[in-house]
């Protein structure tokens, strides 16, 4: 039985991770944190009362409940500071927040080598678009023109989505195409991401909709990948995927895919 501490329990993604705790089996909730402190978290997540309260402090809520695993669907805001409590408590993490900057990637894998923490840091666990990274990394060989748009909600906190910025670094590995246009105006062909042009629109779609589309190119010929996702229910076969891995991972290890997971 895995025990597991679900921060940002009262978030969208985090409703459904801990419903899912409550329902999949080989898991146990050990605790959450979230805004809501002292509410009952199987309330919370519209369910019967789990008889597991939410932590008002995250370092005192982990070290109260003892979990296997944190499972992170939080805000950029707060991010690093969480992953820093994390690492102080020596505690396994599946973090999905996104908005990290390079630089503070460079810092979370300093500290999981330097205190041998196993970590997955992955900006989407949804099944469909780790399958066409996959595919980007194979096609791209071959194809030198390459472009990402990322579709989200006007709500959307960040542009591009750490998904879109995701794609854009593995489709930096590959030829590369010449375009002759010059832009009268600044990033109207997209903003350039590891010398990958990414484009992010943001409309009223309803729910938690969002849509990642590549186009690869070559001479007379174009494809187009577009993965469209209608509710955050399709991340949670990666995301307990992730959360039954990544404590076989080597200690220091920072996983990024899915991939470095089955």
């Amino acid at each position: 039985m895995k025990r597991v501490f679900v921060s940002g329990a009262s978030g969208n993604v985090g409703k459904l991770v801990v419903r899912n705790v409550l329902e999949r089996e080989g898991f146990e909730l050990a605790g959450g944190w979230c805004l809501e402190a002292g509410r009952d978290l199987g309330v919370l997540a519209g369910m019967a009362p789990a008889g597991v309260i939410s932590s008002a402090d995250l370092a005192s809520g982990l070290r109260d409940s003892s979990p296997d695993v944190v499972v992170d669907f939080t805000s950029t805001v707060v991010l690093m500071n969480n992953l820093r409590v994390y690492a102080d408590a020596g505690v396994d993490a599946v973090i999905g927040t996104t908005g990290l900057t390079d630089g503070e990637m460079a810092q979370v894998g300093e500290m999981v080598r330097e205190k041998g923490l196993r970590w997955s840091v992955i900006s989407n666990y949804g099944l469909g678009i780790n399958l066409v990274m996959d595919f980007l990394r194979t096609a791209r060989q071959y194809y030198p023109y390459v472009a990402v748009t990322d579709r989200h909600p006007a709500r959307m906190a960040n542009a591009p989505s750490g998904t879109a910025a995701t794609l854009a670094g593995i489709a930096a590995e590959g030829p590369k195409g010449e375009v002759e246009s010059h832009e009268v105006f600044p990033g109207v062909m997209g903003a350039m991401i590891s010398g990958v042009p990414v484009t992010s629109q943001r409309f009223p779609y309803p729910g938690p909709y969002s849509e990642h589309e590549v186009t690869l190119a070559r001479q007379d010929e174009v494809i187009r990948v577009t993965v469209q996702d209608f509710s955050s229910e399709i991340y949670m076969d990666g995301i307990f995927l992730a959360v039954g891995k990544v404590g076989d991972l080597p200690r220091g290890t920072l996983a990024r895919s899915l991939k470095e997971l089955v």
